[in-house]
């Protein structure tokens, strides 16, 4: 789950299940996702809520529903040491706030050093052309 090859065209990330008890708000889900990732990104345990709260900040500006059922939020911090990225399968779609106003079903979550913007960019252009490739946009 950590250090992603954007170098590749077939760059697929991992996926996990969210389970139901965390598929109750964005919040909730990025918890769980975030302590999925944060083990593979070298960030300590304690530092979890900070991420979350820092993702939670990203939502009020503006949803990371990028249509087609995908959610793609993204986080820097000083905390995490490696990039990483994961998508949760939702087990029942959920609104997003989503630009096409359809509900969610797949959470993609990209996690970088604040110090590595550059590396944060790569891994989101990754990502986006993997999803790309995958419904052959």
């Amino acid at each position: 789950m950590s250090d992603p090859d954007w170098r590749t065209r077939d760059f697929t990330p991992p996926r996990v299940d969210v389970p139901p008890v965390f598929a109750t708000s964005r919040e909730a889900v990025f918890r769980f996702l975030v302590g999925e990732l944060a083990a593979a990104c070298g960030t300590p345990a304690e530092y979890v809520e900070e991420i979350v709260r820092t993702l939670m900040r990203r939502e009020t500006l503006g949803s990371t529903g990028i249509g087609g059922g995908i959610a793609l939020p993204g986080a820097r911090s000083a905390a995490i040491v490696r990039a990483g990225v994961v998508v949760g399968h939702l087990p029942a779609p959920m609104d997003w706030d989503a630009i096409d106003a359809e509900p969610v079903s797949e959470v993609c979550l990209v996690l970088s050093p604040r110090d590595r913007p550059a590396d944060h960019l790569r891994t989101l252009t990754a990502v986006v052309q993997s999803y790309a490739a995958r419904r052959g946009d």
